[in-house]
């Protein structure tokens, strides 16, 4: 049937072989900013996400268990509660910079957030939990 049965098994196995070196090239490639992250279970989810690059007017937001309540400290300033936007219900705890706050926009660089948290049925404690995350801003 063929006249040189060895030329086209070598020819099959080299385009399996390189089938699979393309899988796993485009595989490696992938450049999606990851974001299972290993946060506290009191933690949902953070926006921006550690290391991610936001804008100067990005909303920071810690979404944290329902049961929980918390504040944010931005570049080591706890945010005073009448700028703190909360959904209870859900337990999101989030601030936004602008005009008539103690930060109008972030600068351009690396921030650094915490969020405290601790149960929205308690007083808040001398030491609560807490979990720190940082984000860039570019201008």
């Amino acid at each position: 049937m063929f006249r040189h049965p060895w030329r086209v098994a070598i020819v099959l196995a080299a385009l399996v072989v390189v089938g699979n070196l393309a899988v796993i090239v485009l595989d490696k490639s992938d450049t999606t900013v990851q974001t299972a992250r290993n946060l506290p279970n009191a933690i949902q989810s953070l926006s921006p996400e550690p290391g991610s690059l936001a804008r100067l007017q990005d909303t920071v937001t810690a979404d944290l268990r329902d049961n929980l309540t918390g504040v944010l400290v931005v570049d080591g300033r706890e945010i005073p509660e009448d700028q703190t936007d909360r959904v209870a219900s859900l337990a999101e705890v989030s601030f936004r910079p602008g005009p008539g706050k103690d930060l109008n926009k972030f600068d351009a660089g690396t921030h650094t957030v915490t969020v405290l948290y601790w149960p929205q049925n308690k007083d808040r404690p001398a030491n609560p939990a807490s979990y720190t995350w940082q984000f860039r801003t570019g201008a």
